[in-house]
């Protein structure tokens, strides 16, 4: 008896089909339609179709679906069932869109799964049958995704995933003794999103909780594979393809449940995706052994050697066996595959498989179908024929985009371009010289940058990069008080202030134009100095006093610094020095008569800046003053502007007065006409001369000014002789000395 089933991608009705890009899903399909029509492969007779604990065989339900894969996403499956913790009609999505609804009502009762993720679940779907076997094993393949990646890796949000097998010959610590088959390759750890990741913990989540779940947790990462630029699949991770494989006695009911859900909260879901007739029970099966041009079941023409392993999934090794191969599809054997591949295989004792080396040629006639027809005996002693489908197509292109970057001076530009196609293995060249996948650089210039980019077969790349400075920051430069200055008497002052993103000492030059000339009009360094720990620096501007009288003139102002990356910036501020006349001080001179009056003495100030202040030498600090006119003199006065400028003058004070001269006085000592009293001599140039009766001179003085107490001679009657500028001829008489009165 022979019986024929094929493992290729089984058609059924896509109704209800969301699709974008290369992958469709359709959500019309009952749980019973998935697993009997599209997930069962050969050799498996299935039963008791399930979904979340309840047979329904005539409603689809929600978290569950089948997909299609035209090719050109990460996922590496054609086609299959889909499970997932929210709606599956979202999963054919941009990675850049976000799918994290629930499901209603949220199915929280399979104690399996939360054994599995260590914390509560939420919207599982839980797709469940029994199956009896025709082979000594059963297999399938799958691929897992996440919302939760890369954010939640290493979180308490490990949405997980379980394949439970129980029946006949199964121990396992799961409900009807199961045992888990959605492993780690080679070990007993489940994949889960806290053991299957990039290695980098997400945001600030302790790498401690991953190594809690798989001490080996970041060596897992070859099983992890980045989907964030996918334009057809939400999830933002996904894990390689992985084959599920249990040992089964031939002909044996077993129990098998398909399931998935939302761990700790019921956001951001969660998927696995079943590939299409892979759940099955064959003794052989040829599977492609991945490389840089495998994606699942699609080859990609390339220079690189490639494997087909025909692995011997029969329980009794000891016996050999031999399988009988056949091709066919669109490819063509000696030319699209070479060499040809064998038409017969034969297992020796214990080999459990063989390993077929080919080479897919680069050509130009497009995705072309290549199907490998196993012809074997299986456990129940029938004659079984299996295809098996694979797609040979063309290598996505080299791809390397281009960008552009402007920056600042001193910032720095990282170039990271994410290369696609071609065959992986990248080598970089930069025409830095760097031959990493990205450089840092810091231009003080504009500058572009040429990255080559060379694949494992040698083909190549080249794109350029430019980086552009922005301008520099704007120097800011603002007169502090007012831009008004009088001559010689204020001075201006200015703030300069650093420059955004200018670091140090930085030298700001200084310029000065307009009409003002500098060390005539006003003071003016050359250049200073901002200095590291100082956001601005104030300088002063003095004017100077250039005792001209030249209207006003205005004096600009310029600074400019220049940067590391030799850009210069600059800022003015203009003043206007205003004209000031040379402070002067006049004072009116007085002649008068000789009287108990005063007259007034008044300074007139030109020029200078009021208010002024007067400092006379008779101590006023009045603008005018009142004189006696009694003597002649002089009274001088000092005034002071409010710059600080000086001027003096002095006024000529004339008293005419008539001279009086008495004939008796009487020094006694009584504090009465005791000195002579000559008026009219005070404020005059004179001689007075006296003389006793034998004509002898007694007193002969210059300038007298009424001290004469006749002390050296006796009481008696003496002669004078008074000489008086101005007045003509001498005056002269006698006067009588009279110590004891009369």
């Amino acid at each position: 008896m022979s019986k024929r089933k094929s493992s290729a991608l089984v058609f059924f009705a896509l109704c209800g089909i969301a699709a974008h890009g290369q992958l469709q899903v359709n959500t019309a399909l009952t749980p019973q339609q998935l697993v009997q029509d599209v997930l069962a492969g050969t050799c498996v007779q299935v039963s008791n179709v399930s979904f979340n604990g309840v047979a329904d065989p005539t409603t689809a339900r929600p978290g569950s679906g089948s997909f299609t894969n035209g090719g050109a996403t990460n996922l590496g499956l054609g086609a299959g069932v889909i499970l997932s913790s929210g709606p599956v009609g979202q999963v054919a999505a941009a990675a850049n869109s976000f799918q994290s609804d629930p499901l209603t009502p949220s199915y929280t009762a399979d104690a399996d799964l939360q054994a599995i993720t260590g914390v509560g679940i939420q919207n599982a779907s839980v797709l469940e049958f029994d199956f009896v076997p025709n082979g000594d094993s059963i297999s399938f393949r799958y691929v897992f995704g996440s919302e939760e990646y890369p954010e939640f890796v290493c979180s308490q949000f490990n949405d997980a995933f379980g394949f439970f097998l129980s029946g006949p010959g199964i121990n396992g610590p799961f409900s009807d003794n199961a045992v888990n088959l959605a492993l780690i390759p080679g070990g007993t750890t489940p994949v889960a999103i806290n053991t299957v990741n990039s290695g980098t913990p997400g945001g600030a989540y302790p790498a401690s909780t991953c190594a809690a779940a798989d001490p080996n947790w970041q060596a897992n990462s070859q099983y992890y594979v980045d989907n964030a630029t996918s334009t057809s699949i939400v999830y933002d991770g996904l894990t390689v393809v992985l084959t599920a494989r249990a040992v089964v006695q031939c002909g044996e009911t077993y129990h098998i449940k398909l399931a998935i859900a939302d761990a700790s909260d019921g956001a951001y879901d969660s998927g696995v995706f079943l590939e299409a007739g892979s759940f099955s029970s064959v003794p052989f099966v040829p599977e492609l052994q991945p490389g840089p041009s495998i994606v699942g079941n699609t080859i990609l023409e390339s220079c690189l050697e490639l494997s087909m392993e025909i692995q011997r999934t029969a329980c009794d090794l000891s016996l050999p066996e031999t399988v009988q191969l056949s091709y066919s599809g669109m490819a063509s054997m000696g030319e699209d595959i070479t060499p040809s591949f064998p038409d017969e295989l034969t297992f020796a004792p214990g080999e459990t498989s063989v390993t077929i080396p080919f080479f897919a040629p680069v050509d130009a006639d497009g995705p072309e179908t290549f199907i490998i027809s196993v012809e074997a005996i299986d456990c129940n002693g029938d004659l079984t024929t299996t295809d098996f489908e694979f797609v040979i197509d063309e290598l996505p292109p080299l791809e390397l985009p281009t960008s552009s970057a402007t920056i600042a001076c001193g910032e720095s530009s990282v170039i990271a371009p994410v290369v696609s196609g071609g065959f992986g293995d990248y080598q970089y060249a930069w025409s830095t010289g760097d031959t990493t996948t990205s450089i840092t650089v810091s231009p003080t210039a504009d500058a572009t940058y040429t990255l080559t980019v060379t694949d494992l077969c040698d083909a190549t790349i080249s794109t350029t990069y430019p980086v552009v400075l922005s301008p520099a920051p704007p120097l800011n430069m603002s007169i502090l008080g007012p831009s008004d200055l009088l001559e010689g008497c204020e001075n201006g002052r200015v703030t300069i202030i650093r420059p955004q993103g200018a670091v140090g000492d930085i030298t700001i030059d200084l310029s000065s134009g307009g009409s003002a000339t500098v060390g005539t009009d006003h003071e003016f360094p050359g250049s200073v100095v901002i200095a590291e720990d100082l956001f601005n620096i104030i300088l002063d501007v003095p004017t100077l006093p250039d005792a001209l009288i030249e209207g006003n003139e205005n004096a600009v102002i310029t600074g400019s610094y220049t940067n590391a990356c030799n850009q210069t910036v600059t800022a003015s501020v203009e003043f206007t020095i205003i004209d000031v006349e040379p402070i002067q001080v006049f004072a009116n001179d007085i002649a008068a008569e000789c009287g108990p009056d005063s007259l007034l003495v008044q300074a007139v100030v030109t020029g200078g800046v009021g208010p002024f202040q007067y400092e006379w030498n008779t101590g006023a600090q009045t603008s005018g003053i009142f004189v006696p006119l009694l003597d002649n003199g002089q009274v001088v006065v000092e005034v002071v502007d409010a710059c600080g400028n000086e001027a003096t003058t002095s006024a000529l004070i004339v008293i005419d007065c008539d001279v009086i001269i008495p004939n008796v006085f009487t020094p006694n000592a009584d504090g009465t006409n005791d000195t002579w009293q000559i008026e009219g001599l005070s404020s005059r140039s004179n001689t007075v001369r006296v003389y006793n009766r034998w004509g002898q001179l007694v007193l002969d003085a210059k300038n007298y000014r009424n001290t004469w107490g006749a002390l050296d001679v006796p009481d008696g009657t003496y002669f004078y002789e008074v000489i008086v500028d101005g007045k003509g001829d001498p005056f002269t008489g006698h006067v009588t000395i009279l110590r004891n009165r009369w």
